[in-house]
């Protein structure tokens, strides 16, 4: 079930011109790393979407953020639930949907028009809601009679303050005659970038640390360098396919920077060595070294 929806969502980012870079062989907080122009797409494929854990969703809110991008977990079910279509669901703060939602996201064609925490929310357009009501001169409190909801509420629906269920939305759609759903945008915002304290931030760089990726750090200064620290070689052999591919897509640096090794590269991956970096005092000289080892 997995390998298939790992196959349809591979499709949905070519079909729209994504350049995709995947981490499938590798325990990561993301499966794939799309980019299309600017645009930056992290996306995490589950059957079951509450096996994503609190650290995965900080690892790809910090990433998506450096990248000025977006992430988002494909799934088909929860512990309780098979996820809906069309409707937006959310994991420690990442959204979530279902492949035929995440489709329509990405192809901007099918936005959702509910998003569900506990129960079903829909989001209601305020103005169209407010112009219907005065067009068939209905006062709160006469929506309020004939709906059963409460003035106050159906006051912050029409001021945009909170979500509505969606047994009140449609009630409320029924006798307005017609339909006040926005679409949900769940790429609307951008994803908040904190720089960290890191090996390389003293050098100028902006940077953040992860534990679910493929890399440990990833920084930037005036183009992006993805490193990776300490770890077995057959992981890091794995890593570098991938760091490889990084660098395709988003023409970036990458180096694994390591206590003590022989050789100066991994798979074609330079390798920085930590007292090296403590020689070097700007982000440049290290990125120039990283280019005469290869990468």
């Amino acid at each position: 079930m997995r390998e298939q929806l790992v196959q349809e969502v591979a499709e949905v980012l070519l079909n729209c011109n994504y350049l995709s870079v995947f981490c499938t062989r590798i325990h990561s907080c993301f499966d794939m790393l799309a980019k299309r122009e600017r645009e930056a797409l992290l996306v995490k494929v589950l059957e079951n979407v509450d096996a994503f854990t609190k650290q995965q969703a900080e690892d790809m809110r910090k990433i998506a953020g450096m990248l000025s991008g977006n992430g988002f977990i494909v799934g088909d079910r929860t512990n309780e639930y098979k996820l809906e279509d069309g409707v937006l669901y959310e994991r420690h703060k990442v959204p979530a949907g279902n492949i035929r939602t995440f489709r329509g996201i990405v192809e901007g064609d099918e936005f959702p028009k509910m998003r569900k925490f506990r129960e079903l929310l829909v989001d209601i357009d305020e103005a169209k809601m407010a112009r219907a009501r005065e067009k068939l001169k209905l006062s709160l409190k006469e929506l309020s009679k004939r709906s059963g909801i409460s003035k106050d509420t159906l006051y912050r629906y029409e001021h945009g303050r909170i979500y509505a269920s969606e047994e009140n939305a449609r009630k409320i759609e029924e006798i307005l005659g017609m339909e006040l759903r926005k679409f949900i945008d769940p790429f609307g915002g951008r994803q908040k970038f904190v720089s960290e304290d890191t090996l390389i931030s003293m050098l100028g760089f902006e940077s953040v640390k992860t534990k679910t990726a493929p890399f440990d750090i990833l920084g930037r200064e005036r183009k992006l360098l993805f490193a990776g620290e300490e770890a077995d070689r057959r992981t890091m052999a794995k890593r570098a396919e991938v760091y490889s591919d990084i660098m395709d897509a988003f023409g970036s640096g990458s180096c694994f920077i390591l206590n003590k090794y022989s050789k100066d590269s991994i798979a074609g991956i330079p390798v920085v060595r930590k007292n090296e970096i403590k020689e070097i005092s700007k982000a440049r000289e290290l990125m120039k070294l990283i280019e005469e080892r290869g990468a």
